[in-house]
């Protein structure tokens, strides 16, 4: 029979709890305590004859690791490896010097932000790999990925349904954990986006109570998340509108929503950032149910930041001089809409394409024209904006040259070339 194994959350039902033998299930985990302590309920929840090895990177497995006297295998392989990138490329093949994986469990705990400089191209290799390697040998990979900042990583990897089994993350909030399950795939059928409420109690990981018997969450397409700038001092319009005070606030509730209405405000230049990397976190992770508005308190935002933000996944920007009963409307107008617009996995491209070039002054023939080749080709810009180009034709007789060092440039966007 073929060894059925279980993630570490007691009271988790079958479909999000096993992992057969043969693929790979990929856990981020907020703090590094968390991703130990996993790990270790993790092997207290297998059978008594499963196998088990635990690889943990830059950090001594005897003193982390450890087997209960009252559950789980009797005994478990404890391997080490260094925080390196190259150790990850030969991590199979260092495992097969040591043991048969097969009908192993192998569950391999990161150092913290270990993936954060690995490109994503080789992190998808990486996964393609040892998924075929887990299956050949009939075994199986949890990674348990600790880490602060792991949402570029883990809208990279929601695509990863090929390679991965599995993805989920458990986020720190204080006085208990968030489980958000993207997809889990196993013998019991496939779920996707669950989010529960887990804690941790004398180091074992249970289910909130009250998430027992509900397997599935709730519809909150009616509900309204909002910063509190939006109503301009309004209270609450109803018992589906809940205000937040500022757009961090409000961006960690919209983390547990699914198709939920969103509002931010953005009250300065500073904010436009930060937004987009929200707005995209967001609809890279809830998926195209969710309603993601930005309200414009104050005129902040140019042509550029708007196509930005509606880039990153804004379903809709509403300007600066709409009254709040012209906003009201508009978010109402959003209503039942579903996302339909492709939103690229990694923002930095999109900021990149959307942001003004860091050009002034004078430039080599090939950088000119490939700056201004870059632009005319960016399909985020529209046709007929992607900018001005001005030719300059010098009096007979006279160089240009020498008045290059003396011609004042106070912007970017101006760079200029000899032709």
């Amino acid at each position: 029979m073929d060894p059925v194994f279980s993630i570490g959350i007691s009271s988790l039902w079958d479909e999000l709890r096993h992992m057969p033998a043969g693929g790979v299930w990929w856990f981020n985990v907020d703090r590094h305590e968390d991703a130990i302590s996993l790990a270790n309920q993790t092997i207290a929840s297998q059978a008594e004859t499963a196998h088990v090895a635990v690889i943990s990177m830059d950090s001594d497995p005897a003193k982390i690791f450890q087997l209960d006297d009252f559950q789980g295998p009797e005994k478990i392989k404890l391997f080490s490896m260094l925080n390196h990138e190259k150790g990850l490329y030969y991590l199979a093949r260092d495992l097969q010097c040591s043991i048969d994986p097969h009908n192993y469990l192998f569950i391999l705990v990161c150092a913290n932000n270990a993936w954060q400089n690995i490109p994503a191209e080789r992190l998808r290799s990486w996964l393609d790999k040892m998924n075929k390697w887990s299956r050949l040998n009939h075994c199986s990979l949890l990674v348990i990925n600790p880490g602060n900042n792991n949402d570029k990583q883990f809208s990279l990897l929601l695509e990863e349904y090929r390679s991965l089994f599995g993805l989920a993350s458990l986020r720190f909030q204080g006085d208990q954990h968030l489980l958000d399950i993207a997809f889990w795939c196993n013998e019991k059928g496939v779920s996707a986006r669950q989010q529960l409420s887990v804690q941790q109690q004398k180091g074992i990981w249970t289910l909130v109570q009250s998430e027992e018997a509900e397997i599935q969450p709730r519809s909150d397409e009616k509900r309204i998340l909002s910063n509190v700038a939006v109503l301009e001092g309004a209270p609450p319009l109803s018992e589906h509108w809940q205000l937040f005070n500022n757009n961090e606030v409000l961006f960690n509730e919209a983390r547990t929503a699914q198709a939920a209405t969103v509002v931010f405000s953005l009250q300065q230049n500073a904010q436009i950032e930060p937004l987009a990397r929200s707005i995209h976190t967001l609809r890279r992770q809830r998926g195209s149910a969710m309603k993601i508005l930005v309200r414009e308190n104050t005129a902040s935002l140019r042509a550029t930041d708007e196509r930005l933000l509606l880039a990153c996944g804004a379903n809709m920007v509403i300007p600066w001089n709409a009254p709040l009963s012209r906003c009201l409307t508009m978010i109402e107008s959003v209503q039942g809409q579903k996302f339909s617009r492709y939103v690229p996995e990694d923002i930095t491209t999109l900021l990149s394409m959307t942001q003004p070039l860091k050009l002034r002054g004078f430039q080599k023939w090939d950088v000119f024209c490939n700056a201004v080749n870059n632009m005319m080709n960016n399909p985020l810009l529209p046709a007929h904006g992607k900018g001005v180009l001005v030719a300059l034709r010098p009096v007979p007789g006279i160089r240009v040259e020498p008045y290059f060092p003396i011609a004042d440039w106070r912007h970017f966007l101006k760079p200029y070339g000899l032709v």
